[in-house]
């Protein structure tokens, strides 16, 4: 069995770029069984066919959910079809990645090695890059000399192959968190049930994360987000205090540096109101553990990212 022959690459998509999803599916479709596409916005029947031609002999299947439902349920949807068919992995992509040819198998590859050297891998995630091809930091460990990935906490959901078997064990993603810390939580989740997350060094994925980043003094930064994101990162981040597989260690660390991030959002973004409301409503919520679709804010504009950011 060629590496591919059993990965389904599922891309969620909201309101996206025709053109640059096109070029997705043409990057991604010679190294999978087929490409799904859940749509959280509409994808008509010209950009459907857009899409196929784009894939060449790979199948492309679009899912409609009728309406937005956010990342979590977009990926369960996806892993369901995976598990249906009888794929190994599945190979999440948001409309906003683009993958390097033979991403894929790469990474399949070491998921299969760090499988066999008695680890149990449920995720193995490219490395993000920007624009400009500089690694963005993750939360992972530094990797053993020739050691093909590196053991991280968690791995951004886009551009990571998932392994359907660890995912049945792991469980689903989290549905009521909508859009933001799923890949958090589920890596912690993993790791609590005897499942390893791992990042690979040498797989380099770009990825654009909101609008932006903001650059602080040495040399940190912090991910621009708009007013309905930065609703759930705060909702959802204190949510996760509540998870008793999240371990204190990042529970303190979510706690001590909460307020100077919710300063920097306050001062970068000048106050504003839609700022100031998105903060207090995220603090309030997430609190409260009143989950789901972010709803009590204006939704996003069709350019948005996937699932509604």
């Amino acid at each position: 069995m060629s590496e591919g022959s059993d990965v389904l690459a599922g891309i969620v998509v909201y309101h996206p770029n025709e053109a640059h999803l096109a070029r997705l599916v043409t990057a991604v479709a010679p190294d999978v069984r087929e490409v799904a596409v859940y749509a959280n916005s509409p994808v008509g029947a010209a950009l459907a066919e857009r899409l196929a031609q784009a894939a060449g002999d790979t199948p492309v299947a679009v899912l409609d959910p009728q309406g937005n439902r956010g990342l979590g349920e977009a990926y369960n949807a996806l892993a369901a079809r995976a598990e249906a068919q009888g794929d190994a992995f599945l190979f999440l992509l948001d409309q906003d990645s683009l993958p390097a040819p033979g991403a894929v198998p790469a990474l399949a590859g070491i998921f299969r090695q760090l499988a066999a050297a008695g680890e149990r891998p449920a995720r193995v995630g490219a490395q993000p890059v920007d624009a400009e091809g500089a690694p963005l930091p993750v939360a992972a460990a530094p990797a053993g000399a020739g050691a093909p990935a590196r053991r991280a906490r968690f791995a951004y959901s886009s551009g990571s192959l998932v392994g359907c078997a660890a995912a049945r064990a792991v469980g689903p993603f989290r549905a009521d968190f909508f859009i933001d810390a799923i890949d958090v939580e589920w890596g912690l989740r993993a790791a609590d049930r005897g499942h390893s997350v791992w990042i690979a060094p040498g797989v380099p994925m770009r990825h654009d994360l909101g609008r932006g980043v903001i650059r602080l003094p040495l040399g940190l930064t912090l991910t621009d987000q708009p007013p309905r994101r930065l609703y759930t990162f705060i909702r959802n981040q204190l949510a996760m205090l509540r998870l008793a597989h999240v371990p204190p260690a990042h529970k303190a660390r979510t706690l001590a540096l909460m307020p100077a991030r919710l300063a920097v959002y306050l001062v970068h973004n000048r106050f504003s109101r839609e700022v100031r409301r998105a903060i207090g409503l995220g603090l309030a919520d997430g609190l409260r553990h009143r989950l789901g679709p972010p709803d009590r804010l204006p939704p996003p504009s069709p350019a948005g990212p996937p699932g509604g950011r």
